[in-house]
């Protein structure tokens, strides 16, 4: 028997399947989503409509980390029976900005930064290509730009040749923070 969902219910997909919420099915849209000329995708919906869990849902079925549960999720579900040859392809690097601090201007780089290394950090524990010394030189940059060019360069000098699946969560609160903090 499904369950209602509480608000303080998880936007991580395979929690939310396996306790058995109700779950308004969207994976049949994934076959629209990749059939679009586009490589790049903005899903953009106010508030409390299911973003984040979308995006987690996506992240289960394209992360080839995710691979062996792809039944136990998406059994019953409208992509299970359709489900594309990019299925479980991708290396997922999930950067989450939910909690950047913004009551202060000088607050909002710095918890940035911390949301960026942690996706980073994620992406390095999941696939184990780059090691914890090459994370620690990529902490040792100071912006964001050389944060990911540093990424890029040690997939690079690793031959990584794998496809990576961008998903970005929650990037409109500081910024919208940071363009009030212009005008006043």
């Amino acid at each position: 028997m499904n369950k209602i969902i509480p608000l303080t219910a998880t936007s991580n997909f395979e929690d939310f399947i396996s306790s058995g919420y109700y779950y308004v099915d969207k994976t049949g849209f994934i076959p629209q989503l990749e059939q679009k000329a586009s490589k790049y995708l903005f899903y953009l919906r106010p508030r409390r409509f299911g973003k984040s869990l979308f995006l987690s849902m996506l992240e289960y079925y394209y992360g080839i980390q995710h691979r062996d549960k792809f039944g136990k999720l998406f059994s019953g579900l409208a992509v299970y029976s359709s489900a594309e040859s990019n299925r479980n392809s991708y290396y997922t690097l999930g950067l989450y900005f939910s909690g950047i601090e913004t009551s202060r201007p000088e607050n909002i780089l710095p918890t940035f930064i911390n949301k960026l290394l942690n996706g980073i950090s994620t992406f390095i524990k999941d696939y184990g290509i780059l090691s914890e010394a090459d994370f620690n030189e990529i902490t040792g940059e100071t912006t964001a730009g050389a944060i990911l060019e540093s990424f890029s360069q040690k997939l690079k000098l690793k031959d990584f040749r794998g496809k990576i699946f961008l998903l970005i969560d929650e990037y409109d609160h500081f910024t919208n923070e940071l363009i009030s903090f212009d005008q006043e």
